[in-house]
């Protein structure tokens, strides 16, 4: 019976240098297959604030070139006040400035307000590559940005890259998509 045990521990010892072995090299891999993805993944988390900083660096060296004012001061950083639901209404008719939803793209296309620009947080940079000729004719054209909800941050965080990025009227409507649907106002449809 003492062999026996022996030779189990001996397996045992086989196959956790082979598991260790293969996992060593699964690291590996991943680590050589992340290298070289356009976009490698981070190795250590970065928050929804700090993800669409770098977007914004990103855009800000992709313009430095054509554009002598890349970003704004400090100063003008400052929050213009949020709109009321009213406010907004009468911002969306009157059709003066732009309307940016804030939230994903999925559903941005299972309805947004009418004329809104799609703008996610998530796909910052991507989608102003899209909007760039549309979004910069005038830097001080009145931009509000909305998102889901009265808690969804998205759209405080998207006007704070809009604002660094030298936009200076960007206001939030801060009841969102929740609100505007509660009211039962007008919405459109992406097939």
């Amino acid at each position: 019976m003492g062999a026996r045990n022996s030779s189990g521990t001996s397996a045992w010892r086989g196959d956790g240098f082979f598991a260790a072995g293969l996992v060593i090299v699964s690291v590996m891999a991943g680590y050589a297959i992340n290298a070289f993805r356009a976009q490698p993944l981070p190795f250590r988390y970065v928050t929804k604030a700090g993800r669409l900083e770098q977007s914004v660096q990103s855009i800000t060296r992709a313009k430095a070139p054509e554009s002598p004012r890349l970003t704004a001061p400090a100063a003008a950083l400052a929050r213009l006040p949020d709109l009321s639901l009213e406010e907004f209404v009468a911002y969306t008719k009157a059709r003066r400035g732009l309307v940016v939803d804030a939230r994903p793209e999925i559903f941005y296309r299972l309805g947004h307000v009418p004329y809104a620009l799609s703008l996610p947080r998530e796909k910052f940079d991507s989608a102003y590559a899209l909007l760039r000729g549309r979004l910069e004719t005038d830097h001080a054209v009145p931009l509000v940005v909305y998102c889901s909800s009265p808690t969804c941050e998205d759209a405080g965080l998207v006007q704070t890259a809009l604002r660094k990025l030298g936009f200076t009227h960007v206001a939030v409507f801060r009841g969102g998509w929740a609100e505007w649907t509660a009211a039962h106002l007008e919405e459109e449809r992406l097939p």
